[in-house]
């Protein structure tokens, strides 16, 4: 009986204390999150992280998210993509495993794109990580060079109109300096930076049928696809637009002696790190004319970017058919 009595006392003692006693009161979670981008064109996506809120006593438990466009989600980690141009109150409301609740708000702001402009996202690899960017670009001078007779591909001048155009030189100055910016303070890093934007943001496609010539670097950048002429154009109009020059190759990859291919040659200091070329690929450099050039393949390929002084295909100078130095 005395055994009996003393376990029941104990049992007493530790559910005063478990419910009253040291514990004390629950204490409510605090909610806090981060989010980008705050402000943008629309559509707008936006990643919003609550990983910053927490639980004095315990833990989260729920995330729950108002967007403020009568959307509503659920997680730690969510995105959103607003539709429509507006000021948007998002807020975050946590609750802890007893009950208790905390919410905060923040305001995500989607702007019109300006009736003049067309707006534009591309996202690529560089480094194993995903790069997004948001570009605005002149459509009056998009839809003049969408309008444009192309002249014949003849010549010393088959590609220059193309890359030496002086209307677009302003947007492609911007975008260049932008690139630069992202590549980082290496002069050379832009040269492949550049090169897995191309790679990765434009969508190899063939000339319709019945229409076989060049885009301008804007037509491209615009409908966001092109075939290898295209992505060569622009890749070394980009780079003329940071002050690098570079040449665009004709090039025979099958061996019969005539060019079905375009790349782009890329002047390099003779320091110029051999790149890790990816299986299949082989390092590129050549010498023409006393100077040294890295081969660039600009056009995608499904397992990743392809640095620059990496070839695919096997060439040796021998199959420079034609080239075009801009």
């Amino acid at each position: 009986m005395r055994d009996r009595l003393r376990a029941l006392l104990l049992a007493g003692v530790l559910a005063s204390l478990l419910l009253g006693g040291c514990l004390g009161p629950n204490r409510a979670p605090v909610a806090l999150f981060t989010f980008a981008p705050p402000l943008g064109y629309a559509p707008l996506p936006v990643a919003f992280d609550a990983s910053l809120s927490y639980d004095p006593d315990g833990r989260v438990a729920t995330f729950r998210w108002d967007f403020g466009d009568g959307r509503t989600g659920t997680g730690k980690a969510v995105e959103h993509t607003y539709a429509t141009p507006g000021t948007y109150s998002v807020t975050l409301a946590v609750r802890d495993g007893r009950g208790a609740e905390d919410s905060t708000s923040e305001e995500v702001v989607a702007a019109p794109v300006p009736a003049n402009l067309i707006l534009r996202r591309y996202t690529w690899t560089w480094e194993g990580k995903e790069e997004t960017w948001q570009v605005l670009l002149p459509k009056e001078l998009y839809e003049r060079y969408h309008a444009q007779i192309r002249p014949p591909l003849a010549g010393n001048d088959a590609y220059t109109p193309y890359v030496l155009d002086p209307l677009d030189e302003p947007t492609l100055d911007d975008l260049a300096q932008e690139l630069g910016e992202r590549a980082g303070s290496d002069p050379n890093a832009l040269l492949d930076f550049a090169l897995a934007f191309v790679q990765g943001a434009i969508r190899y496609a063939d000339d319709p049928p019945g229409i076989d010539h060049p885009l301008y670097p804007l037509e491209t950048l615009v409908d966001g696809d092109g075939d290898c002429e295209d992505t060569t154009i622009l890749y070394v109009s980009l780079l003329r637009a940071a002050g690098r020059s570079a040449t665009i190759g004709f090039v025979d990859t099958d061996g019969d002696h005539t060019p079905d291919h375009v790349l782009a040659l890329v002047p390099v200091p003779a320091v110029y790190p051999t790149p890790a070329c990816p299986p299949g690929t082989t390092p590129a450099f050549w010498t023409l004319n006393g100077k040294r050039y890295a081969l660039a393949e600009t056009t995608g390929r499904a397992s990743g970017p392809l640095p620059l002084g990496c070839d695919p295909w096997g060439l040796t100078p021998q199959d420079l058919i034609a080239h075009w130095d801009l």
